[in-house]
């Protein structure tokens, strides 16, 4: 089931390349993709968003919330 969520802090390619790293190596959680113009993140899996913003903890992004 592929889930998508609003990332802020995200300034630049690199930070977009971080985001999708991180969500990559959560448990449960695969094909992220990271659009920094639309400030968003999809994904297949299952996760919360304390366990996303948990996989951030020492950048400067959060997830703010679930997009419907």
């Amino acid at each position: 089931m592929s889930k998508e969520v609003l990332v802020s802090g995200m300034k630049c390619s690199g930070c977009a390349d971080k985001v999708e790293k991180a969500f990559t190596g959560l448990d449960g959680v695969d094909q992220v993709k990271v659009s920094l113009a639309a400030g968003k993140a999809s994904f297949n899996g299952q996760a919360t968003l304390e366990e996303l913003n948990n996989a951030l903890v020492g950048t400067h992004y959060h997830v703010d919330k679930f997009v419907d």
